[in-house]
C-alpha cells in the first residue's frame, strides 16, 4: 500500500541520488494505513482538528492578552510570547541561520501584532531526552538567557511551536517503537513546558523534514525522520482521546498541559512533489544530508510556519494586529474554489479574488488548507489525497500591514472502490469472497460495504458494542458510526415487527466527530411486543 515501505527496502546512502523514498506525506494517505497504523494528523485518519477540539482552540486563542511582567493582562504594554522548543534544526529553522528563517520574516511583516514576541527556545544538539528533565540545563537556559535577553518572562509565554526528534533513532528500534518512545518523551516535555510557564495556553507541533540519507546509523535518517510525525500525532490524539495526564481543559481536572495542533507538516518526498506542490532537493539540506540549509531548506519551513500563523483560525487572533478602525485601505478578498465536492483525489484550482484599495500594495498572500499544507501564490491549485471536509482559508496582507481573511470549503469525497484497494491486497481483490460487497473477511458479521460506511477496518473484527443499545422508559436507542466520506453508500436504518415488512426510521441526529459523525435513532417501543431493527448498505 502507499508509503508502507520498511526500513529494509530503503537504499543504504546518503547523497543526492536519494531523491525518493517512496514514502508519502502524512496528510496524503487517503484510506491507506502506514506499517498497518492509521495515517492522517488526526484521530479516525483525519486532516482536520476533530470540532470539539478546534472550538477549544478557538476559544482560548481569542481570549489570549498581553501579559506583563508578573503575568497580569496588559494590553497596551503587556507581551504575547511566541516560543520554539526543539533541537538544531528547530533553532535553525526558528531564528538562527541565514537570513530567512521564520524570526525574520515575522518581525518584518507588516501584518504582525505588535504585542507578539517571538523568542527561540530551542537549542542544537538538544534532542528530546535532554529536555525530559525539568532540572536539566535546556531549560534553565532558555529561561535564565534566552527569555531575559528578548526581554520577556515565563510569565508571558503563552504559546509554543514545538519540533522535536530522537537523535540516532534506531537505538530505540524500528517503526512504530522509536515513534512511541518519542511520544513518551514530547509528552513529558509537554508537561514540564506547562509548569515552567504557567499561562502557556496553546502549544503547535511540526515533524522533521526530509533526510538525504537512509544509513541507520546516520543522526536522523529516512524512514526514521517522515516517522517522527507518528509520534506527533500520538500526543495530540492522547489529548483529544483524554489519555495520558495531557488535560489542558480546567473543567476537566487539573491543567497539566497547553492545548495542542498540528502546525504545519513539513515533510516531503525529495523531488517527489507534495500534493500542494513542495519538494524537498538535496540543495535543502546541509552536507550532512539532514539539518536544512540557509538558503534553501530554513526558508520553506520558515514559510510553511509564517502561512500558518497567519492564517489558521487558532493562530490570527492573536498572531495579526488588528486593521485600524474606519481605515480606507483594508483589502479584501473573496476566495473561490474551481469545484468544491468530488471524490479523492480532488485537484483544485483556488482564486483570491483579492483587492488592494489604491495606497495599499499587496505585500504577501497566505494560503492554508487544513491538512498541514499551504501555499504563497495568490492563485495555488492543490489536491486533496484524503477525504475529508476542508476549509482552504486565506490571508492578504498589504504594505501596511492590514489583512482580510476568507475561506472556501471542500468536501472531498471517497469511493468504495478506493477504499478496497486501500484495505486489500492485490490477491484478495481477486477473491471477493475476502474483498467483495458482501464479504466478512474478519467473521465480525459486518460485510465489506457496511465496514466502508461506517468508517471500519475490515480486517479487525469489531464488537456488537460497535452499535449502541438502550432501553429507556418505553424509548428504544440505537447509535452507529458513519463515515461522512462515503457518500457513494446509503445508510438506511429500518425497523420491523415481523422480521418480513421493514420501513426506514426517520428522525436521526448526529453527533460530529470529524471524519465520523455517530447517527442516533430512537423509536418508542409498546410492552410485551417484539421489535427488530436492522442497518441496510446500499450504492
Amino acid at each position: 500500500m502507499a508509503g508502507a515501505v520498511l526500513l529494509s527496502c530503503l537504499p543504504a546512502l546518503a547523497d543526492c541520488t536519494f531523491t525518493n523514498s517512496a514514502l508519502t506525506p502524512m496528510p496524503e494517505f487517503g484510506f491507506n494505513n502506514y506499517s498497518n497504523v492509521p495515517a492522517g494528523l488526526y484521530p479516525l485518519g483525519a486532516n482536520t482538528r476533530p470540532p470539539t477540539h478546534e472550538a477549544a482552540g478557538l476559544a482560548l486563542a481569542q481570549n489570549l492578552q498581553p501579559l506583563d511582567a508578573s503575568g497580569n493582562a496588559d494590553t497596551n504594554n503587556g507581551k504575547i510570547v511566541l516560543l520554539s522548543l526543539g533541537m538544531s534544526n528547530t533553532t535553525q529553522e526558528w531564528a538562527t541561520k541565514g537570513t530567512n528563517h521564520f524570526t525574520a520574516l515575522a518581525t518584518s511583516d507588516p501584518a504582525l501584532n505588535p504585542r507578539v514576541r517571538v523568542v527561540d527556545g530551542a537549542i542544537g544538539g538538544q534532542d528530546a531526552p535532554d529536555w525530559t528533565n525539568a532540572n536539566a540545563t535546556t531549560w534553565s537556559t532558555v529561561i535564565g538567557t534566552r527569555l531575559p535577553a528578548a526581554g520577556v518572562t515565563t510569565n508571558q509565554v503563552q504559546v509554543l511551536w514545538l519540533k522535536q526528534a530522537l537523535a540516532g533513532p534506531r537505538n530505540y528500534g524500528n517503526f512504530p517503537l522509536h515513534a512511541q518512545a518519542l511520544q513518551s518523551q514530547l509528552a513529558i516535555i509537554l508537561r514540564i513546558a506547562k509548569q515552567k510557564y504557567p499561562n502557556l495556553k496553546l502549544a503547535y507541533l511540526s515533524c522533521r523534514t526530509r533526510a538525504y540519507t537512509s544509513t541507520p546509523t546516520d543522526l536522523n535518517p529516512e524512514p526514521f525522520a517522515f516517522e517522527t510525525g507518528f509520534a506527533d500525532k500520538w500526543v495530540i490524539e492522547d489529548q483529544i482521546n483524554g489519555v495520558n495526564n495531557l488535560n489542558y481543559d480546567p473543567a476537566k481536572g487539573a491543567v497539566v498541559a497547553p492545548w495542542l495542533s498540528w502546525g504545519p507538516y513539513i515533510w516531503a518526498d525529495g523531488l517527489d512533489p507534495r500534493s500542494d506542490a513542495l519538494t524537498w532537493l538535496c540543495s535543502d539540506t546541509e552536507s550532512d544530508f539532514t539539518h536544512p540549509s540557509p538558503t534553501g531548506g530554513v526558508p520553506k519551513v520558515a514559510r510553511q510556519l509564517l502561512s500558518f500563523f497567519k492564517t489558521d483560525v487558532t493562530a490570527t487572533p492573536w498572531f495579526l494586529r488588528k486593521n485600524l478602525p474606519g481605515s480606507l485601505t483594508v483589502p479584501s478578498c473573496a476566495p473561490t474554489a474551481s469545484v468544491t465536492n468530488g471524490a479523492a483525489p480532488l485537484t483544485v484550482a483556488f482564486t483570491a479574488h483579492a483587492s488592494f484599495p489604491a495606497g495599499a500594495a499587496g505585500h504577501d498572500a497566505q494560503w492554508i488548507f487544513e491538512d498541514g499544507e499551504s501555499s504563497t501564490n495568490l492563485n495555488p491549485v492543490k489536491t486533496f489525497p484524503t477525504p475529508g471536509l476542508y476549509h482552504a482559508r486565506l490571508t492578504v496582507t498589504t504594505t501596511n500591514g492590514e489583512t482580510a481573511q476568507g475561506s472556501v470549503a471542500v468536501n472531498v469525497t471517497g469511493t468504495f472502490a478506493q477504499w478496497q484497494a486501500a484495505k486489500f491486497t492485490a490477491a484478495e481483490l481477486a477473491n471477493p469472497a475476502i474483498s467483495g460487497d458482501n464479504a466478512n473477511p474478519d467473521g465480525d458479521h459486518f460485510p465489506n460495504l457496511l465496514e466502508y460506511a461506517m468508517g471500519l477496518e475490515p480486517k479487525t473484527a469489531n464488537p456488537a458494542a460497535t452499535f449502541g443499545t438502550s432501553l429507556s422508559n418505553g424509548v428504544f436507542s440505537i447509535s452507529f458510526p458513519h463515515l461522512k466520506a462515503a457518500a457513494d453508500v446509503t445508510l438506511t436504518l429500518e425497523t420491523s415487527n415481523d422480521l418480513s415488512t421493514w420501513s426506514p426510521l426517520a428522525g436521526q441526529t448526529a453527533s460530529d466527530l470529524g471524519p465520523v459523525e455517530i447517527l442516533l435513532a430512537q423509536s418508542a417501543v409498546r410492552p410485551n411486543t417484539a421489535r427488530f431493527f436492522r442497518l441496510k448498505a446500499s450504492q
